[in-house]
């Protein structure tokens, strides 16, 4: 039996109402916020940069948005692609077993298990102390998978975090065109690796 295992913001969840709320709350015009949000990206570096730009203390502030608990914050279920939840059962439905093992805040694991995907597995960064890219991140999602390395595909929009080290661990990887990171990495030479460049999850019905 196979596995599918998917990063989450971008791949699953599109991230655009959680970031608009981060400009809203800092008082920064949403064009703004997001055009440098888009040119660190673009330059190859980390997205929240975005706060030092702004003059914000990045941990203070998202310490303190952490605090506050408030659902909006986080991940519901509205935030999902449209053809995320679907695919999800759909590949349980065809005898395949799924996870999720992304780069997520502590908060992610109760908001995503509150939304009742079919899933055999659950891990976040914050859950396991390690985030991707590192190869520690990958070798506890072997061992979460619970299947051999060549039996897992790793689904995500991000050559760098995903794709890479998915295959440096002996994965199949995918690499789903959305989302900024998405757009721009599916255009570089360095998405050759993929197995496969999709557009929209529910292609991997097809594989």
């Amino acid at each position: 039996m196979s596995v599918y295992a998917f990063d989450v913001g971008e791949t699953l969840v599109d991230e655009s109402r959680i970031w608009t709320r981060h400009a809203t709350r800092l008082g920064i015009p949403t064009f703004t916020f997001f055009g440098v949000f888009g040119a660190l990206i673009a330059q190859g570096r980390d997205h929240r940069e975005v706060f030092d730009v702004f003059g914000i203390d990045r941990r203070a502030y998202l310490t303190e948005v952490d605090a506050c608990s408030d659902p909006a914050d986080g991940i519901t279920v509205d935030d999902f692609y449209p053809d995320a939840i679907q695919t999800l059962h759909a590949l349980v439905a065809a005898g395949h077993r799924i996870g999720l093992a992304a780069n997520q805040p502590e908060r992610a694991s109760a908001e995503l298990t509150a939304i009742g995907l079919p899933l055999s597995f659950l891990a976040t960064s914050a859950g396991w102390g390690v985030a991707k890219p590192s190869a520690a991140f990958f070798e506890l999602l072997v061992d979460a998978a619970g299947v051999a390395p060549d039996e897992i595909t790793y689904v995500g929009d991000r050559l760098d975090n995903d794709v890479l080290p998915a295959k440096a661990h002996g994965m199949r990887a995918v690499l789903i065109r959305r989302g900024p990171w998405g757009h721009l990495h599916a255009r570089t030479p360095d998405a050759a690796p993929a197995d496969r460049v999709i557009d929209s999850l529910g292609e991997l019905l097809e594989l």
